[in-house]
């Protein structure tokens, strides 16, 4: 028990130490990273698009009756869908 007692009084001692940043820096580095997310999350829906409309414009351009090929475009279509 007194080991326990002792790690909870090191930690709460350490924690006494941390330099917690001032709410300026700290707004600073949350809009750096909303910027950078929202960024990210644009990119990967022109992505997105763009891949499904190539498929589209695949599977338009190579019409045919057989179930393997438009299987390997649904395969293919499904890679880039999570």
């Amino acid at each position: 028990m007194y080991k326990i007692k002792r790690y909870f009084q090191g930690v709460w001692k350490q924690a006494k130490m941390v330099r917690w940043p001032k709410k300026k820096d700290l707004l600073s580095a949350v809009s750096v990273v909303l910027v950078v997310v929202a960024f990210s999350a644009i990119c990967m829906m022109i992505d997105d698009l763009l891949i499904s409309k190539l498929l589209q414009n695949l599977d338009q351009a190579f019409p045919t009756e057989s179930s393997s090929s438009e299987a390997a475009i649904r395969i293919i279509g499904n890679l880039f869908r999570f």
